[in-house]
């Protein structure tokens, strides 16, 4: 079959001996047999990770590579190098497609209008034995741009995973890989640059089984939030406000500004509060029209910085 039908299912793992069998498996079991292919790449293992998958490798369509551990992000990237299809999946070591994910994916290709390029499903969570917990239908965003970009800057959930998306390599070498400087929210980065040239479209079907276990890869609040805002100030800082915007007018601007400011200081752990972004908000909101309440805010938040800076001074 040719690459234009070809699905390249990219699988990034890191000390996944428990788990990675049962997600190449997942890849086995579908019933769109010849449309895909799977790359594993094991991003420096120390367990017995690629003893595991090394018993696939018999599939001509299964692709191990090996390199030193250098994060989710370069392991991702690496695997879109080496994969030849059109369209890219997306599934975490841990995770496991249900037997009709990648032909359900297809079949939507074909409908879909032009400028959809990132797909997405439904999920379903499983403990650490794959037992069904429930079911997870991911709130459809706006497909029209540009009130879509602010539903992906403000998300103050994590509904959007890796597992669930399907997206056109033509788009990618539009926009770029995922950012091998992030630490978190490496995938969140890469589908909003996605997002501002194309549209989305929402799969309503259960695509893939998100696993919770204790063993997951889990980072501390601080380090979450840190990278949340760098995201966050690298979006806002591409453009002018107005490109978030269906209105031109400033003065309504001046108040969404405020209002998403608000709601970055609203966001919980481990996805905020994120000050950073509210004061740049607040700042851009002072820009298009002066407030002595917005004001207010700004200084509070500067305020409450040095006075966090002197405590911690000796």
């Amino acid at each position: 079959m040719g690459a234009g039908k070809l699905v390249s299912i990219i699988i990034p793992v890191y000390n996944g001996e428990k788990y990675i069998g049962q997600a190449v498996e997942s890849c086995l079991q579908q019933t769109a047999q010849n449309v895909w292919e799977l790359v594993v790449v094991n991003d420096g293992s120390t367990d017995s990770t690629i003893q595991v998958v090394e018993k696939y490798l018999d599939d001509p369509r299964i692709k191990l590579i090996n390199q030193r551990n250098k994060g989710v992000a370069s392991a991702r990237n690496s695997g879109i190098l080496e994969s030849s299809g059109n369209y890219i999946a997306f599934l975490d070591a841990d995770d496991r497609y249900l037997s009709h994910t990648i032909g359900s994916f297809l079949a939507s290709f074909g409908r879909a209008q032009e400028s959809v390029a990132l797909f997405y499903s439904n999920y379903i969570l499983i403990n650490e034995h794959g037992a069904r917990l429930f079911g997870k239908r991911v709130p459809p965003l706006t497909k029209k741009r540009p009130d879509l970009h602010l539903q992906m800057l403000m998300r103050r959930k994590k509904d959007l995973q890796p597992s669930t998306i399907v997206t056109r390599r033509d788009a990618l070498e539009k926009v770029g890989l995922f950012n091998e400087r992030y630490l978190s929210c490496e995938d969140i980065e890469l589908f909003t640059r996605i997002v501002e040239k194309y549209d989305v479209e929402m799969l309503d079907f259960f695509g893939v089984c998100r696993r919770v276990h204790r063993e997951q890869m889990t980072k501390d609040t601080n380090t979450m939030i840190h990278w949340r805002e760098e995201f966050s100030l690298e979006y806002l800082k591409r453009h002018d406000f107005c490109y978030f915007c269906s209105t031109h007018d400033r003065q309504k601007q001046a108040g969404l500004a405020e209002y998403f400011g608000d709601a970055m200081l609203k966001a919980t752990p481990p996805w905020g509060p994120c000050v950073r972004t509210a004061e740049y908000l607040y700042e851009r909101s002072l820009s298009m029209r002066f407030s002595p309440r917005v004001l207010t805010k700004l200084r509070s938040l500067k305020a409450d910085e040095t006075s966090g800076d002197q405590s911690g001074e000796e």
